[in-house]
Formats: structure tokens, sequence, C-alpha cells
């Protein structure tokens, strides 16, 4: 009975959703141009994730902008938090027939390949999507690294990358900049679990006004008036 009691222990464990942080660096690649490679070198983004929800926050001088995709209720927040300047918090969110039609705007196509390597300690495998503009039927291509190690919730990727299986832990973006086209490289550096991770930390701030009824005053300081 001990070893049955065990094992259903043990089971539960290993099939507890990830919580925690995931820090990916920035680099670029098919270009010499060292204006152009410095401008990405040294950026960090990081990320918590928690089984179908992904949260970023970006800091910069007292401005603070957060993204939030929501996979357990399929909705997006971006919230500006300006409240270090005492202009508060507003956001704006994305979800029901809105989201499908904004994510309805490309078709992905993903073909998943057997070469493998190795991030973060995580094996990962790649996979080459093709992305069609369902409007102007131009196609471009993403390579993603995904791993199915990590216990995330099947609908992680449902903003960026709707379908894709497994978590990408490497994403290899071609940009036209110029007459040249680059490959910006996004790879985790560090995958951390971190029980401080709730699940509230997905949710739209609760102290947080919609975009919309922003007062003139702080659009004004802003320089977002009409």
């Amino acid at each position: 009975m001990f070893v049955a009691l065990l094992c259903g222990v043990m089971t539960l464990s290993a099939q507890k959703p990830f919580a925690g942080r995931i820090q990916y660096e920035t680099t670029v690649e098919g270009t010499d141009d060292p204006n152009v490679v410095s401008s990405f070198a040294g950026i960090t983004t990081e990320y918590l994730v928690m089984g179908n929800n992904m949260k970023k926050v970006i800091s910069v001088q007292g401005f603070g902008q957060i993204e939030i995709t929501n996979g357990d209720y399929n909705v997006i927040y971006n919230v500006l938090d300006i409240s270090a300047f005492n202009m508060g918090k507003y956001f704006t969110e994305v979800k029901g027939d809105e989201l499908q039609k904004e994510l309805a705007k490309n078709k992905m196509d993903y073909e998943y390949t057997q070469e493998t390597r190795e991030i973060a300690g995580y094996s990962c495998k790649k996979v080459i999507a093709t992305v069609t503009d369902q409007e102007s039927d131009e196609e471009s291509k993403v390579v993603f690294w995904v791993t199915n190690d990590l216990n995330v919730g099947d609908n992680i990727n449902f903003a960026t990358a709707p379908g894709l299986k497994g978590f990408p832990l490497r994403t290899e973006t071609d940009i036209e900049m110029g007459d040249e086209t680059i490959t910006m490289i996004q790879t985790a550096s560090l995958v951390k679990a971190d029980k401080k991770v709730k699940a509230a930390d997905f949710y739209r701030p609760s102290d947080a006004t919609p975009m919309d009824e922003m007062p003139d005053e702080v659009k004004a300081q802003l320089g977002l008036g009409d």
C-alpha cells in the first residue's frame, strides 16, 4: 500500500505544470553592421510561465509594459504601467471574436524535423514554421526549437504560434532591415522553477483602467492627444 501511495504521489508531482521563470538572450545573424549587432546585444527578456500562461514585463526609466497571454481563458492583456509618475495603469484586452480575427490573419504550417540540440539543459527539436499572410499570400519562415520535457499546457502557444506542439526555447525570425535580411534569435539561457509564480500573476492587474478611458491630461503628457 505504501509503495502504491508513493507511486501515486510521484505521478501527481510529475504531472504538475511548470511554474517559473525563463530568460532569453537576443542575438542577430546575417549582418556585419556593428550598429545593428550592438542594438541587439545584451537584450535580455524574462517571462513568467505557468501551465498555459506567459507574462513579460519590461521596465524602462519608470515606464512599464506588461504583456500577458492567458491560455486558460484565451485572452491577451497589454498593460501600460506609468504609476511611477503617478499616472496609473492602463490596459487593452483582446479576446473572443476579436482575438480569432487577429489570429486568422496568418496561417501557420509546421514541419517537425528530427534535428535536435540542447538548450538550457533541455533537449529540443527543430520545427520550421511557414507563415502565410492570408491577405497578400506572402510567405515567411520562422524556426522554433521546442522541448517536450517542460511540463507546460497544450495551449501555451495560442497567441504567438497557434497549434505549435512543444515549448520554444529558441526562436529564429527573419527581419527585413534596409537592403538586407537579418535573423533575430532569441535563445533561453535560464529555465528556473519558482514556487512564487502563481495563477494570479497572469490575471489583468485589478488597478488598471481601460486604455480608452485614459484621462486627457495623461494623454497630453504622453503625447497621445489629438
